[in-house]
């Protein structure tokens, strides 16, 4: 079993809805690249064995994303940005593989946007 911890940059398995032309829908696993940000230790989300996560995407379309700005130090293989607006909970069996881990300083950033985005205090929970 994998343990991940916050900062890691983990490819996890997510699931994704997809509804067809005839209103079928299915549900499909595909490998992601997501950010930790809670380890379940009840730091943003109340303890359990879970986590929450940043999905990580190529795709810039303007939706409240982080660009990181090192994505090739950190184990990513393009230009990737944060969904700072979906953090989701990932369970233990979905961890695959640890690609990288971003800098204190990066974390700190992206968990002050999250904070300001839900209007919650983070940053206080995290010195």
């Amino acid at each position: 079993m994998y343990k991940a911890n916050i900062g890691d940059i983990w490819i996890v398995l997510n699931p994704k809805i997809k509804i067809n032309n005839k209103n079928n829908i299915n549900v499909e696993l595909e490998k992601r690249p997501c950010l930790i940000i809670d380890d379940g230790h009840g730091f943003i989300i109340e303890k359990s064995n879970d986590y929450l996560g940043m999905k990580i995407t190529t795709q810039d379309n303007g939706i409240r994303k982080r660009e990181i700005k090192n994505w090739n130090e950190v184990g990513l293989k393009h230009k990737s940005y944060l969904r700072i607006e979906a953090p989701i909970k990932i369970e233990k069996e979905q961890l695959i593989k640890k690609i990288g881990q971003v800098s204190k300083y990066d974390l700190y950033m992206y968990l002050n946007e999250l904070s300001d985005y839900f209007n919650i205090d983070v940053l206080a929970k995290f010195k």
